[in-house]
């Protein structure tokens, strides 16, 4: 991974630390960036998925721990109704912030690991399974995709049920969406 991609991933860390840490009322602009971002990062490095059975079984491991991070980070985050105007209130401590910073270290930490710690043992285990170097990026991609799009629709549907509203006047798109 190059410098860039290093400061790339921590910026939107903190992006979505910023946006989400403390006491809330976030409207669906501020819900939906995040997966926008992430998005976009997802088209620069999920041109093409790489192929090959243990390929796939790596990136489906990326994608089911972004799975439990998502579900375990919905469970971090209390939502409620504002009794005075109806509208969405969020609240993320300092638990929500540690299970985010362990992901994020997770993925850096296999990242730098992989050129500076165990790269023979990795190199042995991806020629040995034929696995191309792209995968283990398509999984973390995968997984960050996979976290923040399950905790934000883990956000907005424990807001309906709260009975609580999200503003969707600043995005068309997402009006017809929420309908």
């Amino acid at each position: 991974m190059s410098l860039s991609d290093y400061l790339l991933y921590t910026g939107v860390f903190i992006a979505i630390l910023a946006t989400q840490l403390g006491t809330r009322r976030p409207d669906a602009r501020r819900l939906l960036l995040p997966v926008g971002i992430v998005a976009g990062v997802g088209f620069k490095y999920l041109k093409e998925i790489p192929p090959g059975s243990t390929a796939h079984l790596i990136e489906a491991a990326g994608l089911a721990a972004g799975l439990l991070f998502g579900l375990v980070s919905i469970a971090l985050i209390q939502v409620h109704r504002d009794p005075a105007d109806s509208r969405l209130v969020t609240v993320a401590g300092w638990p929500y912030a540690a299970l985010w910073t362990a992901a994020m270290a997770l993925r850096l930490g296999f990242a730098y690991g992989s050129t500076h710690w165990f790269t023979h043992a990795l190199t042995t285990f991806s020629i040995q399974h034929q696995v191309p170097a792209a995968t283990y990026g398509t999984a973390f991609v995968l997984m960050v995709l996979a976290m923040i799009t399950v905790r934000t629709a883990g956000v907005l549907i424990r807001a309906r049920l709260a009975g609580a509203t999200v503003d969707f006047g600043a995005l068309s798109i997402a009006r017809r969406f929420a309908r």
